[in-house]
């Protein structure tokens, strides 16, 4: 009798303990994923505002910034402001103060 529950318990508790493992490792899997698509947004961005810079030279922003935004587009990118101004400081950092 007891190894009857025992086994129906299992029966039951086992298929819900493997699909929260698997939900849980599938989630894993897509923050890495998202992660890794983040990674290549900004190397791609870094790259489009440092030839931006070349092309354009100093004091050209808002051409670089259009340049840039249609580029990302041709490539099927939607980028914000936010993401192109932090490539921007990225490549151009803001010497330090001396303290």
């Amino acid at each position: 009798m007891l190894e009857a529950v025992s086994f129906s318990l299992k029966n039951l508790l086992l298929p819900g303990v493997v699909t929260i493992i698997v939900g849980f490792l599938c989630s894993l899997v897509r923050l890495y994923i998202q992660q890794i698509k983040d990674e290549r947004l900004r190397q791609f961005l870094q790259r489009l505002v440092e030839a931006a810079e070349q092309i354009y030279g100093s004091g050209q922003g808002p051409a670089k910034y259009e340049y840039v935004v249609r580029q990302a587009q041709r490539q099927g990118q939607q980028v914000s402001r936010a993401d192109i101004e932090a490539a921007v400081f990225r490549t151009n950092p803001k010497p330090k103060r001396a303290v």
